[in-house]
């Protein structure tokens, strides 16, 4: 589009786009409805038919009006957005205000040629502005907007034309490695037929699946065999989806900004200035630690919000990403470089617990077909892994450079170094059996790409008062950082 007076209206393609982000909603009210229906079509004088229709046709009634009443325009000075019917909301913004444009593409998005556009504020108490189905060739000139606005400061090295430093690009090799977090998914297919049998007693479907056959063979080889397909499956499941998500990604830098590309599910193409990374998150699957790998994510301070996308490197060297949040954010590689350690407390306290729940279930199961009872005490054994991994954290505040780091998990370890200013939330729990054995735990609240809250075990309440007081209390903190 031409200048600022031209307005234009989103694309028609938002209907279709909307119904898509909407599957997950749509598709359970309509077998809600169908089940509804056959079994009590006019419960308490009311058609069930007629209450769906209104929700339905006042839904589509919304979708109507907010693409109706909705007006955008660019031009070289600013962009502004008009939208709403009763209560209309403008907002008209220069470029020297936009810290940051994020492109996403979703697969329909892509197929019907359109695109979402988030566009963060500098100031403070704007909120984020975020504009839908628009137009390729629309999001493609804001996104040279932005950058010519950017650029306007001659930095040496990064013309217009330069597309800046690349620091990463996805392997066939990452792909490997990034298929573990998501083929973890096959782990749940033991649940599965418990889940099937229960739907079919609602919904007017009949049983497919078959009941599990007896023993026809030694148990170890039955156990390797299923080991065997479930790890193939899981395998080919999470290398799909690591292709899908991360095809061709990759993430440069350029005047102090990271600009991340990528995807095909969702094509992203977003940048950050480095001045708005507020910490960082380091994880890393089973295959990455044996691998010498891990997945690192730039947390960024978002206007409007009070933390924003982030910028992601799927699967790098260990030493490699240490490296960079050592050249990049400094006053995060001490805190990186020190690994909290997990109390002895908490750790014999988890193995013994799960030791005795599973012997116990051994035992109650002993009666039990061995087939059944092999993929029973496969499940608890997978419950009983993902709950002690989640409980093994520990934490430790380090008051020369402000900072928190988090750390949680033995198999899939998730690390997070944020400064004290970024948590927003702290409390403690505290539990006494007795005057000799103390319990009790730390709640920490910080924004990663939404609001999380990380939990700290720690051994006795004077501590959890100290850790509560360091995170809290910010530069005024420093020599009072403790471990726990």
């Amino acid at each position: 589009m031409t200048g600022a007076a031209g307005r234009r209206r989103n694309s028609p393609a938002m209907f279709a786009i909307r119904v898509a982000q909407h599957a997950t909603t749509i598709a359970p009210a309509v077998i809600a409805w169908l089940s509804i229906r056959t079994r009590w079509p006019v419960p308490l004088g009311i058609p069930v038919d007629a209450v769906f229709g209104l929700v339905g046709g006042l839904a589509v009634l919304s979708l109507v009006a907010d693409w109706w009443t909705t007006r955008f325009s660019v031009g070289k000075e600013r962009i502004s957005y008009d939208t709403g019917l009763l209560f209309r909301r403008s907002v008209s913004i220069s470029w020297a205000e936009v810290v940051s444009v994020q492109v996403s593409r979703s697969a329909v998005a892509r197929a019907l040629g359109c695109a979402r556009v988030l566009i963060g504020i500098g100031a403070e108490s704007k909120a984020s502005l975020v504009i839908e189905a628009v137009p390729q060739p629309v999001a493609a000139e804001i996104e040279r907007h932005f950058e010519r606005n950017r650029l306007e400061i001659p930095v040496p090295g990064a013309g217009p034309a330069d597309p800046g430093e690349l620091i990463y690009r996805i392997r066939l090799r990452d792909y490997l490695l990034i298929s573990v977090t998501y083929g973890q998914f096959v782990l749940l297919v033991p649940f599965l037929f418990e889940v099937y049998e229960n739907t079919t007693a609602l919904l007017p479907f009949s049983p497919v699946l078959p009941e599990l056959p007896e023993r026809t063979g030694p148990l170890w080889m039955l156990a390797v065999t299923a080991v065997a397909v479930c790890g193939s499956v899981a395998l080919a499941f999470g290398l799909l989806v690591a292709w899908l998500r991360y095809r061709s990604f990759e993430v440069r830098l350029r005047a102090g900004v990271f600009a991340m590309s990528g995807g095909l599910i969702s094509a992203e193409s977003r940048q950050v200035p480095a001045d708005h990374v507020v910490g960082v998150k380091i994880q890393r699957n089973p295959l990455m630690r044996v691998a010498g790998y891990a997945r690192l994510a730039l947390v960024s301070r978002q206007s409007g919000e009070r933390i924003g996308a982030n910028i992601v490197f799927p699967a790098a060297r260990l030493e490699r990403v240490l490296d960079g949040v050592r050249d990049h954010f400094p006053a995060y590689a001490a805190a990186v470089g020190h690994r909290p350690q997990v109390s002895r407390t908490l750790r014999w306290g988890l193995i013994s617990v799960a030791t005795a729940t599973f012997a116990f279930a051994a035992w109650f199961t002993a009666d039990l077909r061995p087939v059944r009872a092999a993929v029973l005490l496969a499940a608890l054994a997978i419950a009983l892994l993902a709950a002690c991994n989640y409980c093994w954290a520990a934490a430790q505040a380090d008051p020369d450079n402000a900072v928190v780091h988090f750390r949680r998990g033995f198999l899939w370890v998730t690390h997070y170094v944020v400064p004290w200013d970024s948590v927003y939330f702290a409390a403690s729990w505290q539990l006494s059996w007795s005057a000799r054995l103390p319990a009790s735990v730390v709640c920490l609240g910080v924004y990663d790409s939404k609001a999380i809250r990380l939990w700290v075990p720690v051994g006795r309440p004077v501590l959890a008062d100290r850790f509560i007081d360091a995170t809290t209390s910010g530069s005024n903190a420093h020599g009072n950082g403790m471990k726990a």
